[in-house]
């Protein structure tokens, strides 16, 4: 198993969780660093200690968010390694540093941009913020979006990987379960949001409210809005909700 390493950005909060992660992979010869993050001072220099004088072949971004992409220019400057991302990275392009083939993944959904990162041998895939640790992704209108979301899983459960290494919590040793669990709980949002809108029309923040009741706060109710617009926009191109006047959304099937 290639060795992987994590330092943990201090950007702690409710959408970060403990802080994003960003993963140096042991390439032999060389290391492959995955979501530079925030550009930060101390967590430029956490990496930096990590890497404990090594060089640096590629420095890979899974997504363009504030709180993955912007140290990688400076990361990359300073250990003379290239930055490579979408569109640069296409679905299935090989990265090769030293002694590791990574493959790009395209899954969009969280992100119209948004790759992972395949170690085929290893069934290890680097997933960015597809899937989490702990909790669930957000799929946030008009960015997210949740039928691509929904595809993107699909392919990586097509991949059956082993181990997934996301973007904010702990690595995940049971790799299928969590996709399982992922496609299961967007799909159940998506039918909760469906027979709320049966019991009667409403805008997307009236919905948001009787979906997820007491589930969130006023803190995060503007966040659950936006992943309310992204199911009601699901459920308008499947045809079975439709938007009417003044922003109500009502059932049509």
């Amino acid at each position: 198993m290639t060795a992987v390493t994590r330092v943990v950005a201090p950007n702690p909060g409710p959408y970060t969780g403990p802080g994003t992660n960003t993963w140096i992979v042991d390439a032999g010869p060389v290391v492959v660093v995955i979501d530079p993050g925030p550009d930060d001072d101390n967590h430029l220099a956490a990496i930096d200690r990590k890497l404990a004088g090594a060089t640096v072949g590629v420095v890979l971004v899974t997504h363009s968010h504030p709180d993955h992409l912007p140290l990688a220019e400076r990361l990359a400057a300073t250990h003379r390694a290239s930055v490579r991302r979408y569109p640069d990275l296409g679905d299935g392009d090989v990265v090769r540093a030293g002694r590791l083939n990574l493959t790009a993944l395209y899954t969009p959904g969280h992100s119209a941009d948004h790759l992972c990162f395949l170690i085929a041998e290893d069934r290890a895939v680097f997933t960015g913020d597809l899937v989490l640790g702990k909790g669930s992704s957000m799929v946030t209108y008009p960015e997210g979006n949740v039928a691509a979301y929904l595809r993107s899983l699909e392919r990586l459960e097509a991949l059956k990987p082993a181990m997934l290494f996301p973007g904010h919590w702990d690595p995940v040793a049971d790799a299928m379960g969590k996709l399982e669990e992922y496609r299961r709980h967007r799909l159940e949002r998506e039918a909760q949001v469906l027979a709320e809108v049966r019991r009667g029309r409403g805008t997307a923040l009236e919905l948001t409210r009787r979906v997820y009741g007491s589930e969130v706060g006023e803190d995060l109710i503007q966040a659950a809005e936006m992943t309310m617009r992204a199911h009601l926009q699901k459920l308008v191109d499947d045809g079975l909700v439709q938007e009417v006047g003044g922003e109500q959304f009502e059932a049509l099937k």
